[in-house]
């Protein structure tokens, strides 16, 4: 069953590949309806679901502060002060803007972080995960099936496939849960299971996590500024108006996913002993309460989240390669090249990397780092120019990667020499530039 939904949402995306031009194989004509942009914006979201069960069985209901609460705030400010300028502009990717006030070099290094920051290899590895969880397919395997089902049609369809897939997804990702939910309600009972089973302080905010890792993840939070998905979806949306209303009503839809998952993780802690843990909360909880008929509607579900988010990561990616390449081909036939190199560089990570949560902490707080400062001065002042701009991008990422490989001295996260260097950098050769 789950072989043949693969193939149905291959299939899908492969149907009514027609388009015009550049711009409609890769923003859809920059023509995406409310619908659109609520689905293609929400799923994307939600590709580490995995780890949000691990999360939220480990340390409780503090998950929704930093996954939820955090870039609710940060999708808030995008809205308010970033969307707008973005939308107006003419320039379609992040490094776009380091190529016109910058200069050649330092577009390319930036080019490169969001190339790190835009891997579809985390969501690979839980797309592994859950196969081998069902199948018992090597791990190799399994990321190239994971890559095989979500690129295919990409390569053919651009953009347009993946918010006809993304649309889908949407529906499943939501029912899988909710039916998982009821079950568990039915099976255990509500609020008062968890209260009297859940491990002590999973339901109470103050939790046992150092407010310097709480802090930090707040600052990683500010990376939905630098995020390419977010920022292909907020160029490619139709108007204004459907950007306003899409970024307010995907929030309303992460809340009610966010308390549908998280209260999940919840039951996973109150019904599973740590000791007992092999394998995803989720998948086992799953195993657990499901019949089996249900149990493969909840992975088909899993897997929905999944793969609409590897695609999306994997054609930002390919647009970001794209976009380097100099020669006279279309836009089009450099973005398929960028979907091969992508590919072979997300694999080299899933093989590097042990822990989803790693590559996004690692990944994040250097990329946030070197682009978030320089990235919100440039769309805030577009005649914002500076000497060494090359060296205030490297300056920043290379701090954090060595505080990363000290082993973060003073137990202080990287992200904040990371930061506070790119702002020091900035603002003295900024005024250096001009003196």
């Amino acid at each position: 069953m789950i072989i043949i939904y693969l193939f149905i949402i291959l299939l899908f995306g492969l149907i009514k590949n027609n388009y015009n031009s550049d711009e409609d194989f890769i923003f859809s004509s920059r023509k995406l309806t409310l619908p659109a942009f609520v689905a293609t914006f929400v799923t994307t979201w939600y590709g580490g679901i995995l780890e949000i069960g691990r999360f939220t069985f480990e340390n409780g209901i503090v998950t929704w502060i930093i996954f939820g609460f955090f870039y609710y705030i940060a999708a808030l400010l995008l809205l308010m002060f970033i969307a707008p300028k973005i939308h107006k502009n003419n320039i379609n990717t992040i490094p776009g803007y380091f190529h016109r006030n910058f200069g050649y070099i330092p577009g390319v290094v930036s080019s490169i972080i969001i190339l790190l920051l835009s891997s579809p290899a985390p969501y690979l590895m839980i797309f592994a995960t859950i196969f081998n969880h069902v199948y018992d397919i090597n791990y190799i395997y399994s990321i190239f099936i994971g890559l095989f089902f979500s690129v295919s049609y990409i390569m053919l369809g651009g953009f347009k496939s993946i918010i006809r897939t993304d649309k889908i997804q949407f529906i499943l990702m939501y029912t899988g849960f909710i039916i998982i939910l009821i079950k568990l309600y039915i099976d255990f009972g509500g609020i008062s299971f968890l209260l009297n089973n859940a491990p002590d302080g999973h339901l109470e905010f103050s939790n046992k996590l150092p407010i310097g890792y709480l802090i930090s993840w707040l600052f990683i939070s500010m990376i939905t500024f630098i995020d390419p998905n977010i920022f292909h979806r907020v160029y490619s949306a139709k108007n204004q108006k459907i950007l306003s209303k899409g970024i307010l009503f995907s929030i309303v839809f992460w809340i009610i996913f966010d308390f549908l998952t998280i209260s999940t993780g919840l039951y996973a802690s109150a019904i599973i002993k740590s000791s007992d843990i092999t394998s995803s909360p989720y998948l086992m909880l799953s195993d657990m309460v499901l019949p089996p008929y249900l149990q493969v509607f909840f992975i088909i579900s899993l897997l929905s989240i999944v793969m609409s988010t590897i695609d999306s990561f994997t054609f930002t990616s390919a647009i970001t390669i794209g976009n380097e390449i100099k020669n006279k081909k279309s836009m089009k036939f450099n973005t398929r090249i960028g979907l091969l190199i992508s590919s072979i560089i997300a694999v080299v990570i899933c093989i590097s990397f042990n822990k989803v949560i790693d590559i996004w902490y690692v990944f994040g707080s250097i990329g946030a780092s070197s682009l978030l400062i320089p990235l919100i001065k440039i769309i805030f002042n577009t005649d914002y120019k500076i000497n060494y701009p090359t060296m205030t991008l490297i300056m920043p990422a290379a701090i954090a990667s060595v505080w990363i490989y000290l082993g973060y001295p003073y137990n202080i996260d990287p992200i904040f020499p990371g930061i506070l260097s790119s702002f020091i950098l900035n603002k003295t050769i900024h005024k250096l530039s001009y003196v």
